[in-house]
């Protein structure tokens, strides 16, 4: 009797001891699978702020040509400006009451042939010379066009949004450009009055041919990714403040063109960028004719007041 009151105990004290350790191995199995699920949460963490930080590594690299916002005066002479109603007064002042075809090729043309008797260009051997170059590279970026719309609905879109010209043109090619904008920052406004002069007129000269084709739909692309994507505006974010707002300022040109041809598939609204741009272009320094793009950005505020309202 008194061998089976000692058998009883020992068997419980068994059964409590193996339901302990029962409990301890699923404790550690659910630790171990939380661990793991970690794990694989922080993996994928590292490898977004892995690729981010290859991005800001890359841009802080190639920004470092780049020269102050100080020496960002125009050196170019006798550029006259020209504000009106209509878009070809908006084209940064540019008088071409000759034929505008000729006038803006022309232009441009100077702009090559002076671009190819720089030292600094001769070095680069440029294929070609400066001009086959830059209509290389701008029909590369014509052919491979960022992202506009659908942009956040994942972080890859915006990260390769964010370094899309690089992605497009290759570390060599943006040196290059980087180099020629730094050492020309005088000769920017001129120009790019002339190639938007280009645009405007497109349809008229078709005859001429000239071998730099800028199409609305691409040019509409390009103007959605400046002024309405993150990536479009973070590239521009860090370039300096007389380049960004210039820009932008063309991209808006670019939308209102395309609003009066009916070109504007994706409804984009320009009424906020021509107000911000306005504020920022007050507080930007460094542009030869800023007046006469706060008086074309004025007119535009009013018109699109008049069509729609604030």
């Amino acid at each position: 009797m008194s061998n089976a009151k000692k058998t009883a105990p020992s068997k419980t004290i068994i059964i409590l001891v193996l339901l302990a350790l029962a409990a301890v191995a699923a404790l550690l199995i659910v630790n171990a699978s939380r661990k793991a699920d970690k794990k694989t949460a922080i993996s994928l963490e590292q490898e977004q702020q892995k690729l981010q930080e290859k991005v800001n590594i890359l841009d802080k690299e190639l920004a470092a040509p780049e020269g102050s916002e100080s020496g960002g005066q125009s050196e170019s002479a006798g550029m006259q400006t020209e504000s009106g109603a209509e878009a070809d007064n908006q084209a940064a002042g540019k008088d071409i009451t000759m034929d505008p075809c000729k006038t803006t090729s022309a232009g441009i043309d100077r702009f090559f042939t002076r671009l190819d008797q720089e030292d600094y260009i001769i070095d680069l051997n440029l294929e070609g010379g400066s001009k086959a170059y830059f209509i290389t590279v701008i029909n590369k970026l014509l052919a491979n066009k960022p992202t506009i719309t659908r942009e956040t609905d994942n972080l890859l879109s915006i990260l390769q949004n964010a370094a899309h010209f690089y992605r497009v043109l290759g570390e060599k090619n943006i040196f290059t450009l980087k180099k020629i904008m730094a050492l020309e920052k005088g000769q920017l406004e001129p120009v790019m009055a002339d190639f938007y002069s280009l645009i405007l007129h497109r349809d008229e000269c078709l005859s001429v041919q000239y071998p730099i084709q800028l199409p609305m739909e691409d040019l509409y692309s390009y103007s959605t990714f400046f002024l309405n994507t993150l990536g479009g505006q973070s590239y521009l974010f860090r370039r300096e403040p007389a380049f960004r707002t210039l820009v932008k300022y063309y991209c808006v040109l670019v939308m209102d063109l395309a609003n009066m041809k009916n070109a504007n598939p994706l409804g984009i609204d320009i009424r906020y960028p021509i107000n911000s741009l306005i504020e920022e272009m007050t507080a930007t320094s460094g542009l030869e004719n800023k007046d006469k793009y706060l008086d074309n950005l004025l007119q535009l505020q009013e018109k699109y007041k008049t069509l729609y309202g604030n």
